[in-house]
């Protein structure tokens, strides 16, 4: 079988990993001529960290990523609302990763190359359309100067992001993807550690949040109390005044401090953090509303081509992950590529749609919304007013609907051929 991939991204990377593995023929399209790390911090959590471990990657990750210990929850007055384990300290056999989304994709990419062979990533390639009959598929792609060459595989594979050119063939109608009426400051910078120098922390509510990990391991094993910390301003916005949508673009000045001047705790200095990144990037945060369908024929979606998220559960790349792992397998296990594809959709579809509508609900971050509404300003004992237990169900919520409660997880049978 030959596969085709419209996108070098981490999805797109992890499925042709992981075919190449099952003995699949793979070959990647990436639209952009030279592939760059572009981004700042993501968390790997538990079923994804288990799929790239049996690619046989832990050692390369763990060499540049951080295994997070802990994700707290902290109103904006600083007041812990609770506290989750993660990775192998929540009872996981797979550890949870903070690290730089471009270190992740820069090793992928250069594993697969190492694996497959470098002439199996075709840059400068940007797809603009398909054709499939009874005995595969043809793509046709587009260089920057215009020239125009062609493809033939058994099947095609839209891994090409939340503008996905694939999706757009196959849903002509949809239209633009969706403003979520919020806007990301992020950034990435050398500071002092907090509490443990591996805990994840998000703080504040829908008015205003911040989200913060250290994502270098290097960094971290020195032992002189420094990190190289992510952190996310989390902002609302009206549909008007939304930013346009680039990787690389910077913020304006927006004046972030002032927003978090009273976010000084004797754990942690917010403002501090802040004013010490020098470039802070600006994400308007965009999904698209869930597909009852991926495939079509030959040819399927896979990561933010197919299922979009809100970024408030650490969700975006571990969906990719898990898609491009799902489907070397059911493609392997299968008869035919239509049916692979078929039992790949049935695998992933229902869990990635849940995760997009979950996602749009707040996630686990309803914590911090059910504290803020139902606790007074200068509450002293927030759990006199809001049961842990409560609190506790929401996360297990989350877990359960998107895959990785712990049980479900650490008894599902391997992706791995």
């Amino acid at each position: 079988m030959h596969m085709l991939i419209a996108g070098g991204g981490i999805g797109g990377l992890v499925a042709a990993l992981s075919a190449h593995k099952a003995g699949f023929d793979v070959t990647v399209f990436e639209a952009v001529e030279t592939i760059k790390p572009m981004g700042v911090g993501i968390n790997i959590l538990p079923h994804a960290a288990r799929e790239l471990i049996e690619l046989g990657l832990e050692e390369e990750i763990d060499a540049f990523a951080i295994r997070t210990s802990a994700m707290n929850y902290y109103t904006s007055a600083g007041k812990l609302v609770i506290s989750q384990p993660c990775g192998r300290n929540a009872g996981y056999h797979w550890p949870q990763w903070s690290l730089h989304r471009g270190d992740l994709h820069m090793m992928l990419l250069r594993v697969f190359k190492e694996r497959a062979g470098a002439y199996r990533v075709v840059t400068n390639a940007a797809l603009t359309m398909f054709e499939q009959d009874e005995d595969g598929v043809t793509a046709t792609f587009k260089r920057k100067d215009g020239e125009t060459f062609e493809a033939r595989g058994d099947i095609l594979v839209g891994a090409d992001g939340l503008h996905s050119a694939v999706r757009r063939l196959l849903y002509p109608e949809e239209g633009p993807p969706l403003f979520c009426g919020m806007v990301l400051y992020r950034a990435a910078v050398e500071a002092a550690e907090y509490l443990d120098g591996k805990t994840m922390i998000i703080m504040g509510d829908k008015r205003l949040r911040l989200v913060s990990y250290p994502i270098s391991a290097q960094l971290h094993s020195q032992g002189d109390g420094r990190a190289l910390i992510n952190w996310i301003g989390v902002l609302p916005m009206a549909q008007d005044d939304a930013p346009d949508e680039q990787w690389d673009k910077h913020a304006p000045d927006q004046a972030l401090t002032p927003r978090y001047a009273d976010w000084r705790f004797d754990w942690i200095d917010v403002p501090a953090i802040l004013d010490a990144s020098e470039r802070i990037f600006e994400f308007p945060v965009y999904d698209r509303d869930p597909l009852e369908r991926w495939t079509f024929g030959r040819v399927t979606l896979l990561g933010d081509a197919a299922h979009p998220l809100i970024p408030v559960s650490s969700s975006g790349a571990v969906q990719a992950i898990l898609d491009g792992r799902a489907l070397a397998y059911a493609l392997a296990k299968a008869e035919s590529p239509m049916e692979g594809l078929k039992a790949y959709e049935a695998d992933r579809l229902p869990t990635a749609n849940a995760t997009v509508v979950s996602s749009r609900q707040n996630g686990p971050d309803e914590v911090l919304e059910i504290v803020h509404n139902r606790c007074p300003p200068g509450t002293q004992n927030i759990h006199d007013i809001v049961p842990m237990e409560e609190l506790q169900a929401v996360i297990d919520d989350f877990k359960a609907k998107t895959g990785f409660a712990t049980d479900t997880l650490n008894a599902r049978p391997s992706y791995s051929i």
